[in-house]
C-alpha cells in the first residue's frame, strides 16, 4: 500500500496535489454544512468559493498583464480555495466586500510586495492580515474544527509526504503544543483543555501542511525549514502578544515568511537560450544565459516558468535540476522529452533566442557534503545524472579531489550523456564511473560496462567499504525507491542515504 501511495505521489505535481486536496476539503465541508455542522449553508459556501475563484483569476490576469509576466491560473485557484477555507462565506454585502478585497490583496501581494520579482509573503496570509488592520475583518479559520480534523490531517500528511516536509510540520506542531503547555503553566489554566483546543479546534494541521509548506515562501534547505517551523510554531501560540496585539495564524505565517526571506533571499530572473544540444534521441541540453549573476550550490534545482498558448492541465511551471556548475557562468538544463509530452515540454522544445524563460526559487539539499573526506557513492538513473554532472564539473573546475564512485544506470547505451564531464572527472580526480545497462537484450558488441540491474553484489564489488559511504540517489522515482530499499537491506543506515527531490513533476 505504501509503495502504491508513493507511486501516485511521485506522478502528480505538487501544485496539482494541493489543488485536489483543497477541493476535497471544500467538498467535505459542503456535505457537513448540509447536515448543519457549520453555521453556513452549502449554497453560501459554493457561491463564496466561486466568487473568490473568479476574483483571484481576474486580479491575477490584470496584474500579470500590467507587470508583463506569465499568468498561472493554478496558483490563483489555490489561493482562492485557501481563502474560501479560512474566511466565513458571505452572508451580506459587507461579507462579499471582504471576500473581494481579500482576493485582490492576495493577488496584488505577489506583484507589489515582492523583491526582484519574487513575492515574500504567502498571498492568502498577507491578504487577511491587511484586511484585519484596514477593514477590521478577520479570517475565522473555520476549516480548523473538530469535524474537519480527520480530513485535514489525512490530506495534509499526503502533501507533507509529497514535499518531504513531514519533519518541518512535526517541528512546527511540537513547538506549538509545547508553547501552549508553557503558557498554560504560566497562566494557571488547564493544560489538557488548552492542548485540545489547539489540536482539535484550531487550524493547526491545515495551517502547517497547506500554508507553512508553500515552497516559494519557505526556506530552501532542511535545516532552515526546521528553524522556520519552530519559529512559526512559537508565534502561532494564542498567548503570544506584543502589548494588545495578539498573535494569529496569519500573523505568525507572515513573520515566518519574513524570516525565510531574510535567511534565503528569493528572486526571479529571465534567461535567454544560448544554444541547445541534442545529447541522445530524447534528451536535450539547454544552455541558458541569465540576465544577471546567479548563486546556487551544485545539485540544487529551480522552478521554471515558460509562458505558452493554451497550456494543458499540467500548467506552465516545472522544477528542473541545474546541470551546470556555478563555475561555468551559464545554466544548463538536461531535459528528457517524450512522444506524448505536455504543452510545456513542447514549448520548451521550440524555444529559441527570443523566448522568455523565467527561473526562480533556487533550493534543495541534494548537495555535496561539507566534509571533503566523506566517501561517496553516486547512483544515477537516466536523466538523474544532471545533479551529478553539476557536482563533478564543480569539483573538476575547483580541483577538489573526493572519494567518489558513480554508478550510471540506463536502459540503452545511447542514453548515457555528459560523458565528457564524467571522463574528465575520472582523469583529473580519479572519480570512477561504472556504466550499467539494464536492457540485456541490446548490449553493444564492444560494451565494457556492467550489464543488468544494479545489485548488492555489484555495489559490494565496486565499493567494499560501502558501509562507510554516503549514497546519493537520483533518477526516476521508482528507481530511487527501489535502490533505497536495496541499500537498507544491505545494512546501509537511513542517514547514509540521500535522495534527489524537488516538488512538482518528477
Amino acid at each position: 500500500m505504501m509503495i502504491k501511495l508513493d507511486y501516485v505521489l511521485d506522478h502528480i505535481t505538487m501544485y496539482r496535489l494541493v489543488l485536489y486536496t483543497l477541493l476535497a476539503y471544500l467538498g467535505v465541508a459542503t456535505i457537513l454544512a448540509f447536515f448543519h455542522q457549520f453555521a453556513f449553508s452549502p449554497l453560501s459556501l459554493a457561491l463564496s468559493t466561486g466568487f473568490l475563484v473568479v476574483m483571484c483569476w481576474a486580479a491575477n490576469t490584470v496584474l500579470a498583464y500590467i507587470f508583463k509576466v506569465p499568468t498561472n491560473l493554478e496558483s490563483a485557484t489555490i489561493t482562492a480555495l485557501i481563502l474560501a477555507l479560512i474566511i466565513d462565506p458571505a452572508k451580506s454585502p459587507l461579507g462579499v466586500q471582504f471576500l473581494g478585497w481579500a482576493a485582490i490583496l492576495a493577488m496584488a501581494s505577489k506583484y507589489l510586495l515582492a523583491i526582484q520579482s519574487k513575492h515574500i509573503f504567502n498571498p492568502a496570509a498577507i491578504a487577511v492580515v491587511i484586511t484585519s488592520f484596514v477593514l477590521g475583518e478577520s479570517a475565522s479559520w473555520w476549516v480548523g474544527t473538530g469535524v474537519m480534523l480527520p480530513f485535514t490531517l489525512a490530506g495534509g500528511l499526503l502533501i507533507a509526504r509529497k514535499l518531504r516536509q513531514i519533519d518541518m510540520v512535526a517541528v512546527f506542531a511540537a513547538v506549538a503544543i509545547l508553547g501552549v503547555v508553557a503558557a498554560s503553566l504560566i497562566q494557571g489554566t488547564s493544560i489538557s483543555r488548552e492542548v485540545q483546543q489547539l489540536v482539535v479546534e484550531s487550524p493547526l494541521f491545515f495551517f502547517g501542511t497547506i500554508m507553512l509548506t508553500e515552497p516559494l515562501t519557505s526556506p530552501p534547505t532542511k535545516d532552515l525549514r526546521r528553524i522556520y517551523g519552530a519559529l512559526t510554531g512559537i508565534l502561532i501560540v494564542p498567548a503570544v502578544h506584543i502589548a494588545h496585539l495578539y498573535s494569529t495564524p496569519e500573523l505568525a505565517l507572515v513573520a515566518g515568511n519574513l524570516f525565510a526571506f531574510i535567511v534565503s533571499p528569493k528572486y526571479t530572473m529571465r534567461f535567454r537560450l544560448k544554444r541547445k544540444n541534442r545529447l541522445s534521441p530524447d534528451i536535450v541540453d539547454f544552455i541558458l544565459t541569465p540576465t544577471r549573476s546567479i548563486t546556487f550550490a551544485p545539485g540544487q534545482y529551480m522552478e521554471w516558468t515558460l509562458a505558452h498558448p493554451h497550456p494543458d492541465s499540467r500548467g506552465n511551471r516545472r522544477f528542473f535540476t541545474i546541470a551546470s556548475s556555478p563555475t561555468e557562468g551559464v545554466v544548463r538544463l538536461g531535459v528528457r522529452f517524450y512522444q506524448e509530452g505536455s504543452t510545456f515540454k513542447r514549448a520548451l522544445w521550440m524555444m529559441d533566442g527570443r523566448t522568455r524563460l523565467l527561473g526562480a526559487h533556487v533550493a534543495g539539499d541534494f548537495t555535496l557534503p561539507k566534509d571533503a573526506r566523506e566517501k561517496l557513492v553516486f547512483i544515477a538513473g537516466g536523466i538523474g545524472i544532471t545533479p551529478f554532472r553539476s557536482m563533478l564539473k564543480y569539483l573538476v573546475d575547483t580541483r577538489q579531489k573526493r572519494n567518489i564512485i558513480l554508478f550510471y544506470v540506463n536502459r540503452n547505451a545511447n542514453d548515457f550523456i555528459y560523458k565528457d564531464v564524467l571522463g574528465e572527472a575520472q582523469t583529473r580526480l580519479g572519480v570512477r564511473t561504472i556504466y550499467t545497462l539494464t536492457d540485456t537484450t541490446s548490449v553493444p558488441a564492444n560494451w565494457q560496462g556492467a550489464v543488468g540491474r544494479l545489485s548488492p553484489d555489484m555495489i559490494r564489488e565496486a565499493a567494499p567499504d560501502f558501509m562507510e559511504r554516503t549514497f546519493y540517489l537520483s533518477g526516476p522515482p521508482s528507481m530511487v525507491h527501489a535502490y533505497e530499499r536495496v541499500l537498507k537491506e544491505m545494512g546501509v543506515r537511513h542517514r547514509q542515504i540521500k535522495t534527489d527531490f524537488f516538488p512538482g513533476l518528477v
